[in-house]
């Protein structure tokens, strides 16, 4: 074997050495790709689930309206956390329930989450103001500014207040009440103990008629005068009155008069 032949030998055992290195070395490269493919695809489908607890996502629970110790009680149950955020007034929901939480009821979550919530504290006291002593219109009023409702006006006799002026209250100035509380109060009619016969004055002259009202200390100041044409009376006659003559009045009573006229 010539000198040539045996370096062209060595030459194919040395090529098919590195053939064959340089596949082993592919393989291996092809065998590592495929090997980290396959743990990308673990990890996303089930690592990553597993570590996110995504797989187990489930509806937050409405919570609204129920009670803080009721709804914290129900959670444990099913791994939540609850936390109270705040408290404020609140006039739809009684004391210590539910009025908002987060997330929103329907919401989807994983186990061991938070869920927040505000609790009310029921309706906001308001101190009742004083009007008494104050007319009809400005008790109403007063009683609106401060969120109270008057649900009816009664007349009473009153002897520390004249006719129109309200003399008792329900509920008293100073009492703590909630929002929407119904108000009644009681109106004075008059002073009880000065009561009268009211006079007839009926064809009386206008002047006569005022005369006869101060003769009986009755206040002219509260008479009400209507006109309408009379022609077969005289000018300035009453034609009729209101109390009837004979009815029993207090000082202070609203008298009406209906006046005649020439035209």
């Amino acid at each position: 074997m010539t000198e040539n032949n045996v370096k062209d030998g060595k030459k194919k055992v040395i090529g098919r050495f590195f053939a064959v290195l340089i596949k082993h070395f592919f393989l291996a490269g092809m065998a590592l790709f495929f090997a980290g493919l396959l743990i990308l695809l673990s990890m996303d489908k089930i690592i990553m689930p597993i570590f996110l607890k995504s797989g187990s996502e489930i509806s937050a629970p409405n919570l609204i309206g129920l009670t803080i110790d009721d709804a914290r009680k129900f959670l444990r149950r099913m791994n939540f956390e609850l936390i109270k955020d705040s408290a404020e007034f609140n006039m739809d929901f009684p004391e210590n329930t539910i009025t908002f939480q987060y997330p929103v009821p329907g919401t989807k979550i994983k186990p061991n989450r938070r869920i927040r919530v505000i609790v009310s504290l029921g309706t906001r006291p308001i101190s009742i103001p004083d009007v008494v002593g104050k007319s009809r219109r400005d008790a109403g009023y007063i009683m609106k500014a401060f969120g109270l409702n008057i649900v009816r006006y009664e007349w009473v006799h009153s002897n520390e207040q004249v006719r129109g002026i309200v003399a008792v209250q329900y509920p008293e100035e100073g009492e703590e009440i909630p929002e929407n509380t119904e108000v009644i109060l009681y109106v004075s009619d008059g002073l009880p103990e000065t009561k009268f016969i009211m006079p007839n004055l009926i064809e009386l002259s206008y002047t006569a008629a005022m005369d006869s009202l101060k003769f009986y200390n009755l206040d002219t100041s509260n008479v009400n005068i209507q006109r309408e044409e009379a022609p077969e009376l005289l000018p300035e006659t009453i034609i009729d009155q209101h109390p009837d003559p004979g009815t029993p009045i207090h000082i202070n009573s609203v008298i009406d008069l209906l006046v005649s006229t020439s035209q």
